[in-house]
């Protein structure tokens, strides 16, 4: 078995991948870092238009939100630009019908109130301005936000997920867009642990609703935005996190699996593998994955092969990269990058060599900077 050792913060970082036959390394880490900056999410888009992958980091604590351009190798530089403080939750898309990349972002808080979701246009270059908009969401922490069409009109619209303050109940709003960037609180509920994906491949946005101690809901959406519910699984040992499933075509078959890892902030839970039968129900599967924590899992081809792989950015442990065979497997590729309580991971080709990249961000003090983590398994 061959063991990688790469630096970071002064020390040694050991990557095993005894576990694959070809034994090849996958991440190294790319740049210096990037401050610790008590990031929960990173959100990747071509925000200055000149084609390669800029960051948002959603910043908490003393930090502010703030802005990187990358230089088209990976290596990206902070703009003089400071965003709302208190960010969660982000999400990248054109939200003005402008034909550049917006942002939306969620502030989280339980003693300081006064931080609501804020919008962000884009002039084309990068630079921002702050919509103004009031979102009426001040005295509730918005935890995520997914911006995806739900009403089927053209025109992304924002789904967050709250917790309200104090009280911890969970909420969800849904803010609907008029084509110009303007949200306005929509009277359509959806559960708090809703995940957006084209379940049935008709060409809109489904709900997958897990649902803490209950289980499992497809709600199709029927092309307008009507959510009816198609599919259910009770499962009374889900857990509540919403950010802990992934989709994709795991075992090859042409639809759309699901991964969760089901753990939760205080336990571990066993991960749940939910494989399609190509009308978006599901039979759940063995997944080979040992009980996790939180952890924010990601489906992507690292490998190149053509098969999905599974990346595990953890809350408390190591994130690890599970390697999928394109037949509903997924094995362990040894793959540790270190205990250093990540969660929003982004993936993207971030250095332009047509792989995928990792930018991977610490919440809190205790395990250092963002980094970007290159793929070199090709190399």
């Amino acid at each position: 078995m061959r063991r990688w050792l790469l630096p970071i913060l002064g020390l040694c970082l050991s990557i095993s991948v005894g576990s694959l036959a070809d034994d090849a390394e996958f991440f190294q880490e790319l740049g210096d870092g990037y401050g610790i900056a008590t990031t929960f999410q990173v959100a990747l888009g071509d925000l200055d238009g000149d084609g390669d992958l800029d960051a948002v980091f959603a910043n908490q604590g003393i930090h502010d939100s703030r802005v990187l351009l990358n230089d088209g190798m990976g290596l990206f530089e902070y703009t003089d630009q400071r965003l709302t403080g208190q960010g969660h939750g982000v999400g990248v898309g054109d939200l003005d019908g402008d034909g550049d990349l917006d942002l939306f972002i969620t502030c989280a808080h339980f003693s300081n109130r006064g931080r609501p979701s804020r919008v962000y246009f884009n002039d084309g270059t990068g630079t921002f301005t702050e919509s103004a908009q009031d979102l009426g969401d001040t005295d509730i922490s918005g935890n995520l936000v997914q911006l995806v069409d739900i009403d089927v009109d053209g025109d992304l619209d924002a789904f967050v997920a709250y917790l309200t303050v104090p009280g911890r109940e969970f909420i969800s709003h849904v803010y609907l867009n008029d084509g110009l960037g303007v949200f306005t609180l929509s009277d359509d509920e959806l559960p708090f642990g809703t995940l957006f994906e084209d379940l049935d491949l008709d060409g809109d946005s489904d709900a997958f609703v897990k649902t803490s101690g209950e289980g499992y809901r497809v709600l199709t959406n029927d092309g307008t935005g009507g959510f009816e519910e198609t599919w259910r699984l009770d499962a009374p040992s889900v857990n509540y996190d919403p950010w802990s499933a992934a989709f994709g075509d795991i075992d090859g078959d042409g639809d759309i699996d699901i991964f969760d890892s089901n753990g939760s902030w205080t336990a571990p839970g066993e991960p749940v593998l939910l494989v399609s039968d190509s009308a978006a129900a599901y039979e759940p599967v063995e997944s080979g994955l040992p009980r996790l924590q939180t952890v924010w899992p990601i489906l992507a081809d690292f490998t190149g092969d053509g098969a999905l792989d599974l990346f595990l950015s953890s809350v408390g442990g190591e994130d690890q990269l599970w390697i999928g065979d394109g037949a509903g497997q997924l094995i362990d590729s040894g793959v540790r990058l270190g205990g250093r309580d990540s969660r929003g991971v982004a993936v993207g080709d971030l250095d332009g060599d047509s792989d995928l990249d990792l930018f991977v961000p610490v919440y809190g003090m205790r395990g250092g900077p963002n980094l970007v983590w290159e793929n070199v398994s090709g190399d």
